[in-house]
């Protein structure tokens, strides 16, 4: 296919990637975006409209591929407010006393100031749920030799990870640190907790320690890549991305954004290696991967297959955000 060629069927696609490039949480995108933030204010109540939650709640602002755009806590009744942009988002909401809450809403272009009620579950009783800190699986020769007291800090540091009290989290990842300074997975650690305060400068750092330090650690690579994300640096991204995927192969998070990196960087073949990659293995969240592989198919003049990637992506999220633009792209391409 010659230039020229490829140029317009690139053009053609420009719809799509302007929508998954508005998907990232990051300043210099704002250029997709309506240039009018929006005012969205979100009160949230416990088992019923008659009672508002209290004042130690966590409210994480999402876009569509999981990315944290904002975070605030509720005021003694039960309200945060946003500055946000017209698009599809999610609300994630956890903290004592209640099941962590997911929703997803659509911000209109109409819109100025949005208001949601949202009714979250107390939490029944039973075992609470004791996620595994990021990394904490990943087993390096320095961390055999690490100190009890090294290893306690640690625990705690995990346990406030566990419960987002990141300050906390900090702390104790610093102290085992301290202790031990060959700690790969305490420096993973204090990254994560760096990232949920927002101190993102800090964060690399801190991964970057980790990885110098286990050179297979793939978590601290995928922490690494999101960073590089919001950066909007597509290069980092498929090299760090590379990295995790030769520990963890089939890890459909690495995968699918690897694949988005390398359409960025019209490495196409690439692209949709690891976007179908991807596909086989469970990737609930993650069909846009799909649009993905079907920009990367319309770039080497593969329609038919195009095709079939809107199609998956169609009986995955038959009402997602890209669903009506895939159907058009569906009809077009069988023209």
């Amino acid at each position: 296919m010659g230039a020229t060629q490829l140029n317009r069927r690139m053009l053609r696609c420009c719809g799509f990637l302007a929508l998954l490039l508005a998907a990232l949480p990051n300043r210099q995108l704002a250029q997709f975006e309506p240039a009018n933030p929006v005012q969205l204010v979100v009160n949230v109540y416990i088992g019923s409209l008659q009672n508002p939650a209290s004042s130690n709640l966590t409210v994480q602002l999402l876009d569509r591929f999981g990315l944290i755009e904002k975070e605030q806590h509720t005021d003694n009744s039960g309200r945060v407010e946003f500055q946000t942009r017209t698009a599809t988002k999610r609300l994630r909401i956890f903290g004592p006393g209640i099941e962590e809450h997911t929703e997803v809403l659509d911000i209109e272009a109409v819109e100025n100031r949005k208001m949601v009620r949202i009714i979250v579950a107390a939490k029944t009783g039973g075992a609470p749920e004791t996620p595994t800190l990021p990394g904490s699986g990943i087993v390096s020769a320095a961390r055999l030799n690490v100190p009890e007291k090294a290893q306690k800090e640690f625990r705690k540091g995990s346990e406030a990870t566990k419960k987002k009290e990141w300050a906390q989290a900090k702390t104790h990842f610093e102290a085992a640190i301290a202790i031990y300074p060959d700690f790969d997975v305490a420096y993973n650690g204090l990254g994560v907790a760096l990232s949920g305060i927002g101190d993102t400068k800090s964060a690399r750092p801190a991964f970057e320690k980790a990885i110098k330090l286990n050179d297979v650690f793939a978590e601290a690579y995928r922490n690494l890549a999101r960073i590089a994300l919001a950066d909007r640096n597509y290069e980092e991204v498929n090299n760090l991305l590379t990295r995790s995927l030769s520990a963890e192969p089939l890890n459909a998070w690495a995968l699918s954004y690897a694949a988005y990196a390398e359409l960025q960087l019209h490495k196409f073949e690439e692209a949709i290696v690891h976007a179908r990659k991807a596909h086989s293995v469970p990737h609930a969240g993650l069909a846009s991967v799909h649009i993905v592989a079907a920009l990367a198919l319309e770039a080497k003049d593969r329609s038919g297959e195009a095709i079939e990637e809107y199609r998956m992506y169609l009986s995955e999220d038959p009402t997602g955000h890209d669903a009506a633009r895939a159907k058009d792209k569906i009809s077009h391409l069988k023209q």
